[in-house]
């Protein structure tokens, strides 16, 4: 008999679930779960109360109930591991939801696993939206309630929002959904003083979102038809319309001619001129769920509606419209992607991009934000059920975000690497500095008249942007970029003989200046400065166990010099110095020679050498050596005599013993050849205390960027690494592989992926980064990261969904 009393129980709960009365389901679901005995009867009523607080719109309740579920061992997967990923994006835990999306999108057979990819999809997105590009003062409405408040709109230097408050509502009926009063228009003014808006307008049910015209005398609202039913039976919007009457009055609501008796329209928009509005439907032949309209005012009378395309309306529902003074369409979408629950885009409606613009952090976040307005180009007011001191309950809220500051960004023309300490100048001022990662941000005060913002640094040429410029980057969320330029000189060091590239130091002298600075190359060799136009510029290019290089170069008026220095190695090296026959004195070709060898031995201070000396085979085997000893000996004084150190050398004389051509009946040629002294590196001295604390730059214990100069000068340069990994719904990733470039389209690096449609891939510092993706040749997708969601580090991980 109690079985069929608890099953009669649960199915007049599940009766009151179907009909939407979650308040009530909830409470009974939540008795249900703690009579329950066993660990799948809880699971069982938990699951339904976790529904329950997602349908009521509250996420961290339900996350609170499936960490119950989680902290019994019992096994979450299939439909519970979504909704229980729904929770945790709702509350903005992000790594959470990842990994039970990834949990319900393994359920073998699922029907959802469309659904599920494209939240996975959504998700890898979320961090170029935590990064917005402005800074706000968030403070909640003076005239919030403990209940919902949300959708205002200016109006008599006041607000006008839709709430369920208790005081001043009409009707004092309780809605069904969620166990609260009915809505209503409401109306703050400047002080904050709250009044029903108008009794004619708001009933005993729900009155919603509502539009004024510009010139005030017009009023559309959302309106409900009926108490709702069941799920399947939900009541339906439909938009009135009110207008003053000669005592400034609001007249009866007439319904707007384009309502549908079985489809609902509501959320209306008043363009900046009055004469079209916007609003949603969920009305046949749209694009998805609820969709975004238009119909135009012609000689008193609506248009049809007109459906706005797919640069605007997802298969999912656009709700909540407001269009800008300057023409921008404003509203809430779920099909965009985002932080989660409802976000708030934007789409130029002059000039229209492939798609609407996310907000970002913080007018958006994980909850739903909706319902917004802007009274200037810094102030905005916004709905959203984000936490809040306001309510425990998540209900919405009316939020006042001031705009403080701006964001921006100077990088360098040429490069596209970021650039610290520049100046950022408004009317001649210094406001700010760009900080070590090149972000700046403007204080709207000292931009209170739109001002042109210019940029500079010493050795470079400044940039500038036009107030309006910034104004219309501010509006669309993008950051404010500065580009400055300088020509530089790059190039690599490397092995002549293996052409591996070299770590090597590099002294470099300015001409004109006579400044001298010294650099090292990184591990691939590479190495870069910045110049000056039409200027000389002298290299001495070093690396132990290898010969000095002297290098010039004229930058004339290139952007870019390329100097690439070939270093050669200290095997194998020989000079040779001829003789006249029966002579030891330095003969005047062979002292260019020797000249070679003091500048060898100058520029390569830590070497030592042997000065052998060799004859011909013509005359007495002692009468050679003798002869050898004296040439040798030659070489030796004449090395001296031009500065050279005599314990870096040694000399010796070996007759005929070792000739270059062994040959019995030689030519005058070949004798020739055989009478030389040679000069070979047969040690080094004290390489650490010539190179001092830069030795151990040439041998790093990892792969590291050096490029470091005697006045921190230099461009950083340490390089970035991309991680990342390919999906697909179908499993299907042969043949990929991924190609990184800069945002002018430079390519950086290329890589295939591997088996499991991973990869790693390192790539210069720059401003911003293109990802694409090619299978087989052809582009298939592209993907963008800026510096911003790298949030400092020198590594990123990426998800791309196919």
């Amino acid at each position: 008999m109690q079985n069929i009393q608890i099953q009669d129980a649960e199915e007049r709960t599940d009766q009151k679930f179907d009909d939407l009365d979650y308040s009530k389901a909830l409470k009974q679901y939540q008795k249900f779960y703690k009579k329950a005995e066993t660990n799948e009867d809880k699971m069982h009523y938990a699951i339904k109360v976790a529904e329950c607080f997602q349908k009521l719109n509250r996420p961290k309740k339900s996350v609170e109930v499936f960490n119950q579920i989680d902290s019994l061992g019992a096994e979450i997967k299939g439909e519970s591991a979504e909704l229980y990923a729904d929770a945790l994006y709702n509350t903005g835990n992000y790594k959470e939801a990842k990994k039970w999306y990834n949990v319900a999108y393994k359920e073998p057979n699922s029907e959802h696993l469309s659904r599920i990819y494209q939240k996975r999809k959504n998700l890898s997105e979320t961090s170029k939206l935590l990064n917005g590009n402005s800074v706000f003062e968030i403070k909640e409405a003076s005239f919030n309630s403990e209940k919902d408040d949300f959708s205002p709109i200016a109006y008599k230097n006041g607000i006008v929002f839709v709430s369920n408050r208790n005081k001043g509502q009409t009707g004092g009926k309780k809605y069904a959904w969620d166990g609260g009063h009915f809505l209503d228009l409401f109306y703050a003014d400047s002080v904050g003083n709250v009044s029903n808006f108008s009794k004619k307008i708001n009933t005993s049910y729900h009155e919603g979102s509502a539009t004024i015209s510009p010139d005030g005398n017009t009023i559309v609202f959302t309106r409900s038809t009926a108490k709702e039913q069941s799920e399947e039976d939900v009541s339906l919007l439909k938009l009135f319309i009110s207008k003053k009457d000669e005592n400034d009055k609001w007249s009866k609501p007439i319904e707007f001619i384009w309502n549908l008796e079985e489809f609902s329209t509501g959320h209306p928009a008043f363009s900046p001129n009055g004469d079209r509005l916007y609003y949603a439907s969920d009305r046949p032949n749209g694009i998805g769920g609820t969709d975004l309209y238009y119909s135009d005012l012609k000689d008193g009378n609506w248009s049809s509606p007109t459906l706005l395309g797919k640069h605007i309306n997802s298969i999912n529902d656009e709700v909540f419209p407001y269009i800008s003074t300057d023409n921008k369409l404003y509203f809430s979408s779920d099909g965009w992607g985002g932080l989660g629950g409802l976000d708030i885009f934007v789409q130029d409606l002059e000039n229209p991009a492939a798609k609407p613009t996310n907000m970002r952090a913080p007018i958006n976040s994980s909850y739903d934000d909706l319902g917004g307005t802007i009274t200037n180009n810094y102030q905005y007011f916004i709905s959203s059920n984000r936490d809040n001191s306001s309510s425990e309950i998540q209900n919405d809220n009316i939020l006042e975000l001031v705009r403080i500051k701006f964001k921006g960004i100077v990088i360098d023309k040429l490069t596209r690497e970021t650039i610290d300490n520049a100046d950022i100048i408004i009317d001649n001022k210094i406001v700010t500095k760009s900080d070590d990662n090149g972000f700046f941000h403007v204080k709207y005060t000292d931009w209170n008249n739109q001002q042109t913002i210019y940029s500079q640094k010493v050795t470079y040429q400044g940039d500038s942007i036009l107030g309006d410029s910034i104004r219309k980057k501010i509006a669309n969320t993008e950051l404010v970029v500065l580009e400055l330029a300088r020509p530089y000189i790059e190039g690599i060091v490397y092995d002549s003989v293996t052409k591996e590239p070299l770590i090597g130091r590099l002294t470099i002298k300015e001409r004109s200046t006579k400044k001298e600075f010294s650099l090292f190359t990184d591990s691939t060799g590479y190495y870069k400065f910045p110049v000056l136009s039409n200027e000389h510029y002298d290299f001495i290019a070093e690396r132990p166990k290898y010969f000095t290089q002297r290098r010039a170069s004229n930058t004339e008026m290139n952007a870019v010099t390329k100097k690439n220095i070939a270093l050669n190695p200290i095997i194998g090296q020989r000079i040779r110095i001829y003789y006249d026959f029966d002579k030891s004195n330095i003969r005047d070709d062979a002292s260019h020679s020797l000249d070679t060898v003091v500048n060898v031995m100058r520029f390569n201070p830590t070497i030592t050498i042997e000065l052998s000396s060799h004859t011909d085979k013509r005359g007495r085997d002692s009468y050679n050596q003798l002869l050898s000893e004296n040439r040798a000996k030659e070489a030796f004084d004449y090395a001296v005599k031009n500065g050279i150190e005599a314990d870096r050398m040694t000399y010796k004389g070996y007759g005929e013993t070792l000739p270059v051509v062994n040959c019995k009946n030689c030519t005058k040629e070949e004798h020739q050849l055989n009478r030389r002294t040679e000069f070979y590196v047969t040690g080094y001295l004290n390489e650490k205390g010539y190179f001092g604390k830069d030795f151990n730059k040439f041998y790093p214990d990892s792969l590291q960027e050096v490029l470091v100069d005697d006045d921190k000068e230099l461009m950083r340069s340490n390089s970035n690494t991309i991680t990342g990994i390919i999906e697909d719904k179908d499993n299907n990733i042969s043949g990929i592989s991924i190609k990184i470039k800069d945002d002018k389209g430079v390519k950086l690096s290329s890589q295939e992926i591997d088996n499991e449609g991973v990869f790693n891939i390192k790539v210069p510092n720059k401003y911003k980064y293109k990802i694409e993706v090619i299978r087989d040749g052809k582009l298939i997708k592209t993907k963008s990261i800026s510096i911003e969601e790298f949030d400092g580090k020198n590594s990123f991980d990426t998800s791309i969904f196919l």
